[in-house]
């Protein structure tokens, strides 16, 4: 059990109801971290093991995990 980052993208026919979609993934067990309404999409974290519950509550078109990066240090040989 891991917690990941993740986007939400809200479906177009729930744009004038995406607060509820917001309560719906807070009780899903998302912590929202920030809703952008224009645009529909919702990102925060939530346990790695309910991923697959947040995709299909209603209103979700789709959920994309954040990738994550680390550069290596300035001093490595190879950047």
């Amino acid at each position: 059990m891991s917690e990941v980052n993740l986007s939400v993208l809200v479906n177009d026919d729930y744009s004038d109801r995406i607060l509820e979609v917001v309560a719906a993934l807070q009780a899903g067990g998302m912590k929202v971290e920030q809703l952008m309404e224009q645009i529909g999409v919702i990102t925060g974290s939530i346990d790695s093991t309910k991923v697959a519950e947040i995709e299909r509550i209603e209103g979700v078109s789709a959920v994309e995990l954040a990738q994550r990066y680390q550069l290596k240090p300035p001093s490595s040989e190879i950047q």
